[in-house]
């Protein structure tokens, strides 16, 4: 069933393609000094009728923000993000706004929950600092804008604020590629709204959707195709990618690297073990030379006692080896253990050997390399090839894949 290979890579142009388009019109309307958006009519408010933006005032809010491990561990990053917050609840209609602050599981379960907005700025408070160090050391040097993917993006807080807090100049773009959001070359509805992205205004740094899945070669190729592509350098950022989709980022990384695409960075935040199944069928991975099994990750249980986060400590560390290149690191932030342990720790893991889930941060840099000739189309064959190489059934899915060139 579904389209065949030429049907999905004409999808595939014409979603890239609208969207490129749309990234120009950005463009020249933002050439020469940065307007503030117009702030949302009370026609636009929706849903909503004022009882969030009542509630979540920017004062409760920042607040909120101090008692935060970000607050702590990155005091100044927080404090302008408790202003980016108050020019939000200013520009934002309340339909908007009631989605930025429905309360989510804080992650340490219901003993504290947290507005959505404030969870997700605490959890990617330590990429956000790392990606903000490398743009002031990017525009120090004086060197060109670059564009940042943000890989699995969700609703797009972590793009959302590294567009209003980047250096001025120092960013073209920000692409936000996820799976759920909606595609609107062929009319296809998503799961997340865009609402939020492109009809309350214009962003500092210009914001664009992507409907890209992941776990599909054929998407990653046409992310290579025509994102990477660009004579710029890029970052690439995942927070909290799922599974087997860690090592998907780590793939994108090096053949960016490799293949002359400009990539000059990863910040990478694993969330959790792939599943269970890779290991009953005796999946074997294989991402920049590095080969490990999943059996290694059989014990699962991943954050629930120090069994489990050993065997998350391992995976980060394969992912690790999976990096090709000469400037990698593995830390650990506390950015989650309220009222645990707290701080950073380097490379090798918490003490013990032990670390928390979704506080290892994983980050890796290259030379900026590009090889791509504007004549002819990037060759991006090294894109999306499987992760999983050995296993039960997977000698006729590389097969068919080979095949089709997904």
């Amino acid at each position: 069933g579904g389209p065949g290979k030429p049907a999905r890579a004409r999808m595939e142009c014409e979603e890239l393609a609208s969207h490129l388009t749309r990234r120009l019109q950005l463009a020249l309307a933002q050439r020469g000094e940065h307007a503030p958006p117009a702030p949302p009519t009370r026609a636009t408010d929706g849903a909503g009728d004022g009882s969030s933006k009542r509630r979540w005032s920017p004062e409760r809010l920042a607040a909120l923000l101090a008692t935060l491990p970000a607050a702590r561990l990155y005091p100044e990053l927080t404090e302008r993000a408790a202003r980016v917050l108050r020019s939000w609840h200013g520009r934002f209609p309340a339909g908007v706004w009631s989605r930025f602050v429905r309360i989510a599981d804080s992650g340490v379960g219901r003993t504290r929950q947290l507005p959505k907005v404030v969870k997700e700025f605490n959890e990617s408070a330590p990429v956000l600092a790392r990606l903000l160090a490398w743009l002031e050391e990017s525009r120090a040097a004086g060197d060109p804008a670059v564009d940042i993917v943000d890989l699995c993006s969700g609703f797009g807080f972590l793009a959302m604020f590294a567009s209003e807090l980047a250096p001025e100049g120092a960013v073209e773009c920000i692409y936000l590629v996820d799976q759920s959001w909606p595609n609107k070359s062929n009319g296809s509805s998503g799961f997340i709204t865009t609402e939020h992205i492109y009809d309350c205004g214009a962003w500092r740094v210009p914001l664009l959707t992507l409907k890209i899945d992941m776990g599909k070669g054929g998407d990653v190729r046409g992310l290579a195709r025509h994102v990477l592509c660009e004579p710029r350098p890029t970052l690439l950022l995942g927070i909290h990618l799922c599974g087997a989709l860690s090592l998907r980022a780590c793939q994108l990384f090096n053949e960016g690297v490799l293949g002359g695409f400009g990539v000059t960075g990863l910040i990478l935040a694993p969330c959790c073990l792939p599943r269970r199944q890779h290991s009953q069928r005796g999946f074997v991975y294989d991402v920049g030379g590095h080969r490990f099994a999943a059996a290694e990750l059989s014990s699962q249980g991943s954050g629930g006692g120090e069994k489990g986060r050993g065997v998350f400590d391992t995976y980060t560390e394969h992912l690790l080896a999976c990096l090709r290149s000469a400037e990698k690191r593995r830390e650990v932030v506390h950015i989650q253990s309220f009222g645990g342990a707290r701080g950073h720790t380097a490379a090798g893991g918490a003490a013990g050997g032990t670390s928390d889930d979704r506080d290892v941060f994983l980050t890796a840099r290259a030379p900026f390399r590009y090889e791509q000739s504007g004549s002819q189309a990037p060759d991006t064959s090294g894109f999306g090839l499987p992760v999983v190489v050995e296993g039960d059934g997977v000698s006729q899915q590389l097969t068919r894949s080979q095949a089709s060139g997904a």
